[in-house]
């Protein structure tokens, strides 16, 4: 019973559809400029509009890419250690610091010296328990 529903529903469709097949083209192949014309004008329209909402959003903070951020804390790089555990490397009026970050914690692992400073000197001159 499907079957023929479904046999049927496709021959109405082809019915329907054969005219516009059989349509004659026009002309001999038709003038493409105003359709072409029309594209191009539709296609500056649309994007234009998404410019548009970019800006838009951008100057909100909602901007796809990040803001330059001119303050005076910057957050030179992150890496995780694992769930909700990592490490943070900041900038703060020219010293450095590095942060552990736990669930709910945040803590000042080092207080480095300066960008020339590696980080087996810093962890040298840190004391630390020996494992």
């Amino acid at each position: 019973m499907r079957i023929m529903i479904r046999t049927q529903a496709m021959l109405l469709l082809l019915v329907t559809a054969a005219p516009a097949w059989a349509e004659p083209v026009v002309g001999g192949g038709g003038d493409l400029f105003i359709p072409w014309i029309k594209m191009i004008v539709a296609l500056l329209f649309v994007l234009g509009l998404i410019l548009l909402l970019y800006y838009g959003a951008s100057r909100k903070g909602f901007g796809l890419l990040p803001a330059a951020r001119t303050g005076q804390i910057k957050v030179l790089e992150m890496r995780s250690l694992g769930p909700k555990k990592g490490v943070c490397l900041i900038r703060v009026r020219d010293e450095e610091f590095l942060l552990g970050l736990g669930g709910d914690r945040v803590e000042l692992l080092a207080r480095l010296e300066g960008p020339k400073t590696t980080f087996a000197e810093t962890l040298d001159k840190q004391p630390g328990e020996s494992a």
